[in-house]
């Protein structure tokens, strides 16, 4: 039997919603369903809450950004990384989401440039440091929402 890597799942998840993102259409779970037929029952059942969540993880995510940004200007591969990174949040440790998500964003964009050292990549910093920004603050408003949430149940 062939395992998939959680990295591989990740990014196999990630390249699902990049198509949603970049055609800007909601995600239907039945068509990702019959279109990639490769994904396990784990990553359709992560792409299905990231469905029914989208507008709420949108919104928070959102909070993030500059003002006079819009979500849309956003690279659509960093969307995906966004969205999932947001997800994996509620239920993963924030320093292994972040990480990963960094590093997923990293091998999206590294320029293609030659470099002096062969094994040496040349990334354009600004996407994975802004992925790591806008996770880094999601965690914390999860943070706080749960503090608050606690107090209430008191």
């Amino acid at each position: 039997m062939n395992t998939k890597s959680r990295r591989q799942k990740r990014v196999e998840i990630i390249q699902v919603l990049y198509k949603y993102e970049l055609l800007e259409r909601e995600i239907n779970i039945q068509d990702v369903f019959d279109e990639f037929p490769f994904l396990d029952k784990e990553q359709l059942v992560a792409i299905d809450k990231i469905a029914k969540s989208y507008n709420v993880l949108k919104k928070s995510l959102s909070k993030f950004i500059n003002p006079s940004w819009k979500w849309e200007r956003i690279s659509p591969v960093v969307r995906a990384i966004l969205l999932n990174g947001a997800y994996e949040l509620f239920f993963i440790q924030p320093r292994i989401v972040i990480n990963e998500a960094v590093e997923i964003t990293k091998n999206y964009f590294w320029k293609p440039i030659e470099p002096i050292n062969k094994d040496e990549r040349i990334y354009d910093d600004w996407q994975y440091k802004f992925v790591n920004g806008i996770l880094e603050n999601y965690y914390k408003l999860l943070l706080k929402l749960e503090q608050i949430s606690y107090k209430v149940e008191e």
